[in-house]
Protein backbone atom coordinates (compact mmCIF):
# COMPACT_ATOMS: atom_id res chain seq x y z
CA UNK A 1 0.00 0.00 0.00
CA UNK A 2 1.11 3.40 -0.72
CA UNK A 3 2.94 5.42 2.24
CA UNK A 4 0.43 7.44 4.76
CA UNK A 5 0.39 10.42 6.12
CA UNK A 6 3.37 11.75 4.80
CA UNK A 7 1.64 15.47 3.02
CA UNK A 8 2.83 18.60 3.35
CA UNK A 9 -0.30 20.53 2.26
CA UNK A 10 -1.21 22.30 -0.77
CA UNK A 11 -0.46 24.03 -3.57
CA UNK A 12 -1.60 27.38 -3.26
CA UNK A 13 -1.58 29.91 -6.28
CA UNK A 14 -2.29 33.15 -5.47
CA UNK A 15 -3.65 36.11 -7.86
CA UNK A 16 -4.33 39.81 -7.54
CA UNK A 17 -7.57 39.74 -9.05
CA UNK A 18 -11.07 37.72 -8.57
CA UNK A 19 -11.20 35.91 -11.59
CA UNK A 20 -8.13 33.17 -10.96
CA UNK A 21 -6.10 34.67 -13.75
CA UNK A 22 -2.33 35.16 -14.50
CA UNK A 23 0.08 35.84 -13.66
CA UNK A 24 0.61 34.26 -10.12
CA UNK A 25 1.37 36.96 -7.96
CA UNK A 26 2.76 34.27 -5.38
CA UNK A 27 2.94 30.19 -5.12
CA UNK A 28 3.36 28.12 -2.23
CA UNK A 29 2.23 25.03 0.24
CA UNK A 30 -0.18 25.83 2.31
CA UNK A 31 -0.34 23.01 5.14
CA UNK A 32 -3.76 23.09 5.57
CA UNK A 33 -7.01 25.59 4.14
CA UNK A 34 -7.86 27.50 7.05
CA UNK A 35 -7.73 31.10 6.66
CA UNK A 36 -8.96 34.07 7.91
CA UNK A 37 -7.29 37.40 6.96
CA UNK A 38 -10.43 39.53 8.19
CA UNK A 39 -10.12 42.55 6.04
CA UNK A 40 -6.48 42.12 5.25
CA UNK A 41 -4.23 40.27 2.52
CA UNK A 42 -2.59 36.70 2.70
CA UNK A 43 0.59 38.54 1.51
CA UNK A 44 2.40 41.95 1.19
CA UNK A 45 2.35 41.67 -2.74
CA UNK A 46 -1.44 40.57 -2.93
CA UNK A 47 -4.66 42.75 -3.04
CA UNK A 48 -6.44 43.25 0.59
CA UNK A 49 -9.71 43.03 -1.40
CA UNK A 50 -10.00 41.23 -5.19
CA UNK A 51 -7.82 38.75 -4.67
CA UNK A 52 -8.36 34.82 -5.62
CA UNK A 53 -6.10 31.37 -4.98
CA UNK A 54 -5.77 28.17 -6.22
CA UNK A 55 -5.19 25.06 -4.17
CA UNK A 56 -4.32 21.93 -6.00
CA UNK A 57 -2.57 18.81 -4.92
CA UNK A 58 -4.31 15.45 -3.39
CA UNK A 59 -5.92 14.55 -0.46
CA UNK A 60 -5.40 10.93 1.10
CA UNK A 61 -8.38 9.45 3.25
CA UNK A 62 -7.95 7.01 5.99
CA UNK A 63 -11.16 5.52 5.37
CA UNK A 64 -13.16 3.57 2.83
CA UNK A 65 -15.80 5.72 3.34
CA UNK A 66 -18.26 8.37 1.67
CA UNK A 67 -16.69 11.65 3.02
CA UNK A 68 -18.21 15.11 3.15
CA UNK A 69 -16.03 18.21 2.28
CA UNK A 70 -16.81 21.22 3.60
CA UNK A 71 -15.99 25.02 2.17
CA UNK A 72 -16.81 27.57 4.68
CA UNK A 73 -15.74 30.88 2.80
CA UNK A 74 -16.05 34.85 2.19
CA UNK A 75 -16.14 35.40 -0.64
CA UNK A 76 -16.69 32.32 -3.12
CA UNK A 77 -15.65 28.84 -3.71
CA UNK A 78 -15.34 26.02 -5.69
CA UNK A 79 -14.48 22.35 -4.72
CA UNK A 80 -13.14 19.48 -7.08
CA UNK A 81 -12.09 15.95 -5.55
CA UNK A 82 -11.42 13.10 -8.16
CA UNK A 83 -12.26 15.34 -10.70
CA UNK A 84 -16.25 15.70 -9.34
CA UNK A 85 -17.09 19.19 -8.20
CA UNK A 86 -18.83 18.99 -4.72
CA UNK A 87 -19.25 22.75 -4.16
CA UNK A 88 -20.05 25.34 -6.64
CA UNK A 89 -20.83 28.86 -5.07
CA UNK A 90 -18.71 31.42 -6.57
CA UNK A 91 -20.75 34.44 -5.69
CA UNK A 92 -20.05 37.21 -3.39
CA UNK A 93 -21.32 36.15 0.41
CA UNK A 94 -20.78 36.66 3.70
CA UNK A 95 -18.91 33.52 5.46
CA UNK A 96 -21.52 30.48 4.26
CA UNK A 97 -20.75 26.88 4.61
CA UNK A 98 -21.47 24.24 2.15
CA UNK A 99 -20.94 20.51 1.31
CA UNK A 100 -21.00 18.06 -0.68
CA UNK A 101 -20.56 14.27 -0.71
CA UNK A 102 -18.18 11.57 -2.05
CA UNK A 103 -17.40 8.02 -1.64
CA UNK A 104 -13.34 7.09 -1.07
CA UNK A 105 -11.05 4.52 -0.55
CA UNK A 106 -8.86 4.35 2.52
CA UNK A 107 -5.13 5.42 1.53
CA UNK A 108 -6.03 6.12 -2.03
CA UNK A 109 -4.32 9.98 -3.10
CA UNK A 110 -7.08 11.51 -4.96
CA UNK A 111 -7.33 14.86 -6.97
CA UNK A 112 -8.35 17.86 -5.10
CA UNK A 113 -8.74 21.62 -6.30
CA UNK A 114 -10.51 24.81 -4.88
CA UNK A 115 -11.02 27.60 -5.84
CA UNK A 116 -11.32 31.00 -3.65
CA UNK A 117 -12.07 34.13 -4.22
CA UNK A 118 -12.30 37.72 -2.40
CA UNK A 119 -14.42 40.28 -3.69
CA UNK A 120 -14.62 42.51 -1.04
CA UNK A 121 -14.87 42.77 3.18
CA UNK A 122 -13.55 39.94 4.97
CA UNK A 123 -11.61 37.18 3.98
CA UNK A 124 -11.85 33.50 5.12
CA UNK A 125 -11.66 30.06 3.82
CA UNK A 126 -11.60 26.55 5.00
CA UNK A 127 -11.53 23.43 3.77
CA UNK A 128 -13.04 20.72 6.33
CA UNK A 129 -14.04 16.70 5.83
CA UNK A 130 -16.20 14.17 8.32
CA UNK A 131 -17.01 10.52 7.75
CA UNK A 132 -18.71 7.68 9.86
CA UNK A 133 -14.90 7.09 11.23
CA UNK A 134 -13.79 10.67 10.65
CA UNK A 135 -15.08 13.59 13.11
CA UNK A 136 -15.78 17.08 11.25
CA UNK A 137 -12.79 18.69 10.93
CA UNK A 138 -9.87 21.07 9.11
CA UNK A 139 -8.20 18.16 6.27
CA UNK A 140 -4.78 18.01 8.31
CA UNK A 141 -1.41 18.87 6.76
CA UNK A 142 0.01 15.14 6.61
CA UNK A 143 -3.45 13.98 4.43
CA UNK A 144 -2.74 16.85 1.51
CA UNK A 145 0.05 16.40 -0.88
CA UNK A 146 1.39 19.78 -3.01
CA UNK A 147 2.13 17.50 -5.81
CA UNK A 148 0.82 14.74 -8.22
CA UNK A 149 -2.23 17.24 -9.26
CA UNK A 150 -2.61 16.37 -13.18
CA UNK A 151 -6.40 16.73 -13.87
CA UNK A 152 -8.61 13.67 -13.95
CA UNK A 153 -5.77 10.54 -14.43
CA UNK A 154 -3.36 11.38 -11.73
CA UNK A 155 -4.76 8.28 -9.58
CA UNK A 156 -4.18 5.98 -12.81
CA UNK A 157 -0.38 7.83 -12.85
CA UNK A 158 0.23 6.88 -9.37
CA UNK A 159 -0.88 3.76 -9.34
CA UNK A 160 1.33 2.66 -12.47
CA UNK A 161 4.21 4.99 -11.02
CA UNK A 162 4.21 2.81 -7.74
CA UNK A 163 4.48 -0.18 -9.91
CA UNK A 164 7.81 0.73 -11.78
CA UNK A 165 10.68 -0.29 -10.11
CA UNK A 166 12.97 2.41 -8.95
CA UNK A 167 16.39 3.58 -10.40
CA UNK A 168 19.05 3.44 -7.94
Amino acid sequence: PPACCTGTGLKGDYFNNTALTAPVVLSRTDATVNFDWQYGSPAANLNTNAFSVRWTGQVQPLFTQTYTFYTSSDDGARLWVNGVQLINQFVNQGTREWSGTIALTANVKYDIKLEYFEGGGGANCTLSWSSASTPKQIIPQTLLYPTGYTGTNANLITSIMEQVPAVN
